[in-house]
């Protein structure tokens, strides 16, 4: 077990009750629900990175110009800026970041609603159509990014 599935089973430890413990569905949806959370928010920090430094790097290419730097010094801050930009055609993390946060938010939906639900409630029945919702919606955002992917290398191909 790596560090990072560690520390994610302490935070759902952390907000689950010793009775919810015990209600399989809703530990297996509180896993999903923190593997998108975790997912939106490095995709979001990858995003802000490489849309800022590329910001950055641009205006620094411009003023370097302006105030006569060596070339070697311009030419390579504009290396980075094209290699960025090459980056962003490559990886979507925008929408990822989005994709990963539409999950998390439906993945939080359906736990609130079984949260919700007296405890003598939360039967069988009512455990696997929780299970069933968590696993539709990471079978669809997965087919979803499978197809975001697939549309990004047509859109790259020629003709």
């Amino acid at each position: 077990m790596t560090h990072a599935q560690r520390q994610q089973l302490i935070e759902i430890d952390r907000r689950l009750s010793e009775e919810e413990l015990g209600d399989r569905a809703l530990v297996h949806a509180m896993v999903q629900l923190e593997w998108y959370r975790a997912q939106m928010s490095k995709t979001r920090r990858k995003y802000v990175l490489s849309e800022s430094g590329a910001l950055f790097l641009a205006g620094a290419a411009t003023v370097l110009a302006a105030l006569s730097a060596p070339a070697w010094i311009t030419a390579t801050v504009a290396a980075f800026v094209a290699f960025l930009a090459g980056l962003r055609r490559v990886v979507s993390w925008h929408d990822d970041w989005l994709a990963a946060s539409e999950a998390r938010a439906q993945a939080e939906a359906a736990i609130s609603q079984y949260r919700l639900l007296p405890a003598d409630e939360r039967t069988l029945e009512r455990q696997r159509e929780l299970v069933a919702a968590i696993d539709k919606l990471v079978l669809d955002e997965t087919r979803s990014w499978g197809r975001r992917r697939r549309e990004k290398v047509q859109a790259e191909l020629p003709g």
